[in-house]
Formats: structure tokens, sequence, C-alpha cells
């Protein structure tokens, strides 16, 4: 754990210029890990989202929220309340609409893209969580947090608090990705939106560095 004490807010004006494509979709069944499934699947309808500051977010929610997931199979269920999220500038909006009404191939799955919904700000909200960040599998908490302090250093953002969370891997044929969630506190608010806005660490389309606003440090346990 890092903390350092909390700091006085300021003025700021929240920024479109990354955002959030929001759809509604349908499937009957979706392996766990599923980040490189469906990245492919996404490249292959937007092959410029391997070229623009663009994040994948995996559909999941929490459990107990509406969702049957069988970890000891690795699969769960989707329910009508699933979503996809696919974080891009604000000029490709009109590009990723043409999603809606499509069925995205995830091999023996299948997403049907359902409707668009409103595109989402990043939020000015001073806590944020990553589910998954990209790290070297031989750290341990502490260096797992240095390396992440650097990172967001690198961006011009000073986290006074952190909090490293659950190991996770996500399976791609060039190899295992090892990750660890974060929590960083009390950021000021143009340091949370710059933070989801860039994200930390490598692998954004299979879902690693992606920030979302959190209401308080306990509500990113149950992730």
């Amino acid at each position: 754990m890092f903390w350092q004490e909390d700091i006085k807010e300021e003025h700021f004006t929240l920024p479109d210029d990354v955002q959030d494509a929001v759809f509604n979709i349908h499937s009957k069944v979706l392996p766990i890990d599923h980040a490189y499934l469906l990245s492919q699947a996404l490249l292959g309808e937007f092959p410029w989202l391997a070229e623009v500051n663009a994040g994948i977010h995996d559909i999941s929610v929490a459990d107990g929220n509406g969702w049957e997931q069988d970890h000891e199979s690795g699969f769960y269920y989707p329910s009508k309340r699933s979503k996809l999220s696919i974080r891009i500038p604000k000029d490709k909006l009109d590009d990723i609409q043409s999603l809606a009404g499509k069925t995205l191939d995830l091999g023996e799955y299948q997403v049907k893209i359902v409707k668009a919904l409103e595109p989402k700000l990043m939020s000015d909200m001073q806590i944020v969580f990553a589910k998954y960040v990209a790290c070297d599998s031989q750290l341990d908490e502490n260096e797992f947090l240095k390396v992440s302090f650097d990172q967001l250093k690198a961006l011009g953002i000073h986290p006074k608090k952190m909090m490293a969370g659950l190991e996770k891997k996500i399976q791609t044929p060039d190899g295992i990705i090892h990750t660890r969630s974060l929590m960083v506190a009390d950021l000021r608010k143009v340091e949370s939106v710059m933070l989801q806005e860039q994200g930390i660490g490598e692998h954004r389309l299979l879902g690693c560095g992606l920030f979302v606003p959190q209401k308080g440090i306990d509500s990113v346990d149950a992730v």
C-alpha cells in the first residue's frame, strides 16, 4: 500500500477528447478470459484501433450483480445489462457507431451488438481503478507499486494513494500476460482524467491499463 496526505482540489472543466463508446450486447455465453478474442474481432472490424489511443474494456461486471459466473469452468453468462465499452478518441465515435447491428465472431462464441448508447466522458472522480495492469510476473506487490508510480510520474501524475489488488492472467497465442489490479486515489481532477485517457502499461486493446471511476475505496474489493 502507498499512502500520502490528501490534496486540495482545483477548478476543472471536463474535456471530451477521449470517450467510451458504449453498446448494449447479447451473448449466450463467453469465456471469462475473452480479452484476446474480443480484441481480434474488433480489430477485424476496425483496424485503426491499433493505430490510435484506444482501449477495449472486457465484458464483465462484479459477481452478484445480474451475472452468472462459473470460475471453475471459465465461463459466464451475460445478462440484459451487459455492455461493450471501447475507449477511443472523440473523432472516431462516428466510425465506431457502425458496429451496432453486427455480430462479433469470437471463435466458438458470438456477441451481438444490439444498439449504440450515449458515449461516456471520462470522469473527474478522485478514485480510479484498473482491473488489469500488465506487469512482470516476478514483481511482488511493492515492486509493482513502484513501477506503477514511475509510469504515473511519466504522465505528469503524482499519486498520493495507491493499492495493488488481485493478480490475473490473460491468455494469448503469444503467451500469458500477467496483470494486477490497481486503485489510485486522491487524484486531482486533471490527473484523474489524464490517467483514464492515457492509461499505463501495455496491451490496452486487451483491457489492460484502463481506469474507471470508483465511488470509494471499498467498492474495488469485489471486482
